[in-house]
């Protein structure tokens, strides 16, 4: 016979689950006020390549993103940004946000991971100046060539630039330099790495 009291006990944990237990750190806030970023916006992937085209041989196709499994829920990959010691610095319906990820052997003071159908699948590393300095976009643009050979496209629209990579089954990587509007009122320039499902 089990002596409990079955209409107070709550459901069991089970793997996958955003249970928090006596020791382990509570979920962060809300998504934070980043004054040096630009407004947040939904994601919008590039354009896709022509049906021709065909990746380049050796691309090796990403299944994690910081160590987080593509299709994971925010949930999961909270709990494992945290427990990897990453600074998520809060989270929306859509986005988890970190602070100070390495990416390509170089730190970027904001990440975002996008979700879609309560998975993720695409991310957005971001680095900004106060003045044009195209250093980090240079250094990234020749790392990405050594890894997965040239671009698709580049394009100089308005002193906006963008590089595309294409990878099988859709995957992409998205390389710009612009500047804009941060949510401090002020003009940044800003190198923005993304890639992604």
């Amino acid at each position: 016979m089990c002596i409990c009291d079955r209409h107070n006990a709550g459901p069991a944990p089970r793997p996958g689950n955003n249970h928090h237990h006596v020791g382990h750190t509570p979920p962060p806030p809300r998504p934070p006020q980043r004054p040096l970023m630009p407004a947040h916006r939904p994601w919008q992937r590039p354009t896709p390549p022509p049906p021709t085209y065909r990746p380049a041989p050796g691309w090796t196709p990403f299944q994690t993103i910081l160590g987080v499994t593509l299709g994971s829920a925010i949930n999961i990959s909270i709990n494992a940004l945290m427990n990897s010691g990453y600074n998520v610095t809060g989270y929306g319906n859509d986005a988890v946000y970190v602070a100070n990820a390495s990416m390509l052997n170089m730190l970027w003071p904001d990440a975002t991971l996008f979700y879609n159908n309560g998975g993720l699948y695409a991310s957005e590393f971001v680095y900004s100046t106060p003045v044009y300095n195209m250093s980090r976009y240079n250094s990234t643009y020749r790392t990405l060539v050594r890894n997965y050979g040239n671009p698709v496209s580049s394009t100089n629209n308005g002193g906006t630039l963008t590089t595309t990579w294409w990878g099988p089954n859709g995957q992409f990587i998205n390389l710009t330099f612009q500047n804009a509007l941060s949510g401090d009122g002020s003009t940044r320039f800003y190198t923005t790495l993304s890639f992604g499902n």
